[in-house]
């Protein structure tokens, strides 16, 4: 069994697959900056274990941090509680067989990096990959030029995530209401007839906005038509509105953590 570790800013996810690539079940834990390796190995234990499965049985582990002061806990679990070297996603170490085209690699965050390896080694170039996380962000994968290489990490873009910014906005107006983010129906309206409405509308039709324009402006960059992976919670929410998002992956990075144990043994 094959553990692929996702530390994002928010939570941790914990995927788990067979040797062959099936996966077995994931889940997910907050992320906690400080926790130490002994409580992460007791809650994955008991997590595991819920599902007939035990750390004893893992024979391979891929990791992927975003937040340093998480990361040597992580790898702690991984060497001390599981007998396992774990393959770490590492940017400022290499861009794992692909072309990375930006002015500082070491600032590539992991999972950005493990995305774009995921759809390079799907094949799925060239592409767009639309996260919808802590934060919204494009990524950019093409073709390689280097015959030696999977692909391109070719640049990306980094907008306020959704969820931030209704926080953002709800802490900053004393006047209105938190709204839960739930799935809209395709006739929602453009003009609020009250503040629920008129918060409702501005999230969605103002995300999806900012997505068409920015997909539409990285085609006209690249002058070609790109298929469009999105990925992250919300995808499933904002995918019916966009008509450019060609395929789900909610696995996405976790499926690149599982390739990337697997190239490496």
């Amino acid at each position: 069994m094959i553990l692929a570790i996702d530390c994002g800013n928010t939570n941790i996810t914990f995927a788990l697959y067979s040797l062959s690539g099936e996966k077995q079940g994931n889940w997910r834990l907050e992320t906690r900056s400080r926790r130490p390796a002994d409580d992460y190995a007791v809650a994955l234990s008991q997590l595991l274990e819920s599902d007939g499965f035990a750390l004893s049985g893992l024979s391979g582990c891929a990791l992927a941090s975003v937040v340093p002061e998480a990361t040597p806990h992580l790898i702690d679990l991984c060497k001390r509680r599981m007998g396992i070297e774990p393959v770490i996603a590492e940017p400022a170490k290499g861009g794992l067989g692909l072309e990375v085209r930006i002015d500082q690699p070491a600032q590539l965050g992991a999972d950005r990096l493990v995305n774009a390896y995921s759809v390079a080694c799907s094949g799925d170039v060239p592409a767009i990959v639309l996260d919808f996380g802590t934060a919204t962000t494009f990524d950019i994968v093409l073709p390689a030029s280097d015959k030696k290489c999977l692909a391109c990490y070719d640049g990306g873009i980094i907008a306020p995530g959704v969820h931030r910014s209704l926080e953002a906005l709800v802490a900053a107006a004393a006047r209105l209401p938190d709204i839960t983010i739930a799935a809209w129906p395709a006739d929602q309206p453009i003009i609020g007839k009250s503040t629920e409405t008129a918060m409702q509308s501005g999230i969605l039709w103002g995300y999806v906005s900012l997505i068409e324009g920015m997909l539409g402006r990285i085609e006209a960059h690249y002058q070609e038509q790109m298929q469009v992976i999105a990925t992250g919670g919300l995808a499933y929410l904002f995918a019916p509105h966009i008509s450019k998002i060609e395929h789900i992956r909610p696995d996405l990075t976790t499926d690149g953590l599982y390739q990337l144990a697997i190239r490496t043994k």
